[in-house]
């Protein structure tokens, strides 16, 4: 299988999967309406930025890794597709640590230092993450790549 046929399997899956995603997204919403009577206002940003916009990205990671996993038999390779699923869950946790920190009142004004160096952090690591992989198997899809062909 060739990159020809490996980005019209991701297409499809992208494709398909905005439905899917919506169905989950939906679904989030729902589990967070039935939270909002335990928690506070600000915990309820926190609680529908996680179900709302993390969950879904999540199982689209972890579907597009195994899609991707078919590509090449390596075991590097194998392990490394599967890195953009566990950084988004990361991400997630030190977000929620993030704003647990500033939630508590300690934080001040270094919140949103640590917030962008989060975001930053996060960037630059899917794009150290692409580039070391390409390495490994020039015919990866990045995300970009993939973005530019569902356009």
């Amino acid at each position: 299988m060739r990159r020809e046929q490996h980005v019209r399997r991701l297409v499809d899956y992208a494709r398909q999967g905005k439905t899917k995603t919506f169905i989950i997204g939906a679904t989030s919403a729902i589990i967070t309406g039935t939270l909002v009577q335990y928690v506070t206002e600000f915990e309820l940003v926190v609680l529908g930025i996680g179900f709302l916009g993390v969950i879904p990205l999540a199982i689209r990671e972890w579907k597009l890794g195994t899609i991707r996993a078919s590509f090449n038999d390596n075991a590097t390779y194998q392990r490394l597709v599967r890195l953009p699923f566990w950084l988004t869950l990361c991400g997630l946790v030190m977000l929620y640590a993030l704003l647990g920190w500033y939630d508590s009142g300690s934080a001040g004004p270094s919140f949103f230092i640590l917030f962008a160096a989060l975001c930053i952090g996060m960037f630059g690591l899917q794009r150290a993450f692409d580039r070391v992989i390409l390495k490994l198997e020039p015919d990866y899809i990045t995300d970009r790549e993939l973005h530019r062909e569902l356009k």
